[in-house]
């Protein structure tokens, strides 16, 4: 289970980036031309908040590998993750949810529900 919560996770990392990338071509051009360094967020108090929503938004994508990651090599290692993984993921998807219902955070329950499952059933067979 915990093989195709990681195949997921990834899976959806490559789609978030898809859709930050298609969705925030402008902004991305608007940084390459501003010279990438230092051009997000470049005076805090007049915040640039087109191109800062895209930073943030890509920034979150390398977590959804990691996460992927995670779950392929505790897979191969025959471990489980602690069940307060899952469930702080859950708690996250489901803030989103109630928040941004029309969303990608639904997509996050899949691999999440699928994590929770593989640490109950392992905490139960002890």
């Amino acid at each position: 289970m915990l093989r195709i919560a990681g195949l997921c996770w990834i899976a959806i990392a490559i789609i978030h980036m898809v859709v930050a990338l298609a969705t925030y071509f402008p902004q991305w051009q608007e940084i390459a031309q501003a010279g990438w360094f230092n051009v997000v967020a470049p005076d805090p108090f007049a915040p640039i908040f087109d191109r800062e929503d895209a930073f943030w938004f890509m920034m979150l994508t390398p977590f959804f590998l990691i996460l992927g990651q995670l779950c392929l090599w505790a897979d191969r290692q025959k471990l489980t993750l602690p069940i307060s993984v899952s469930g702080i993921l859950l708690a996250s998807a489901i803030t989103g949810i109630f928040f941004i219902p029309i969303s990608g955070f639904w997509l996050v329950l899949i691999p999440n529900v699928m994590m929770l499952y593989s640490s109950k059933s392992a905490k139960s067979q002890c």
